[in-house]
């Protein structure tokens, strides 16, 4: 993996989905660029590469939310390593595939946050719930559908590799 655009474009990442992302709310949901970005890096990458994406949009994501410092680090970190470990074997640049991946990690880390605000006492209504789960997971999932097919027209410029380049490690 090349890590100087990926740098470059998680950083990007992390600035829009402080900034701009907020305002393409629909509820109290939103689409998850960083999860986007995780998915669609995490597809062409190895497991142990998988895992550095995921920890490094994760820190992004933990020094500017609200929640505790080291959970989104944490939780994208597995996500990472799962999606490079799972993808499947010749369709990882597929828009259905992306998507699929994107609605699963988006509702994982809505659930984490979800049950960090449960633990700090926050009572949460079954609306907002349902709206974290279900709208932002299905956002992302399209976000995710559509970054990663401007992506993978031009996989190599940064380093990512189709199911079938890792035959021989």
């Amino acid at each position: 993996m090349r890590w100087v655009p990926f740098a470059l474009v998680a950083a990007l990442g992390v600035l829009l989905q402080t900034t701009l992302m907020r305002l393409a709310i629909i509820g109290d949901a939103f689409p998850d660029l960083l999860v986007a970005l995780l998915v669609t890096f995490g597809l062409g990458v190895r497991p142990a590469e998988g895992f550095v994406v995921g920890a490094a949009l994760g820190l992004g994501r933990d020094l500017f939310s609200v929640e505790p410092l080291g959970m989104s680090t944490a939780v994208f970190a597995a996500l990472g390593w799962l999606v490079a470990r799972e993808r499947p074997a010749t369709l990882a640049d597929h828009f259905v595939v992306r998507a699929v991946m994107g609605f699963l990690c988006s509702a994982a880390a809505s659930l984490a946050s979800l049950l960090a605000l449960g633990a700090q006492g926050t009572e949460l209504d079954w609306r907002f719930v349902a709206s974290r789960l279900g709208l932002s997971a299905l956002a992302t999932a399209l976000l995710t559908a559509i970054l990663g097919g401007l992506i993978w027209q031009r996989p190599r410029w940064f380093g990512l590799r189709r199911r079938s380049e890792f035959a021989d490690v």
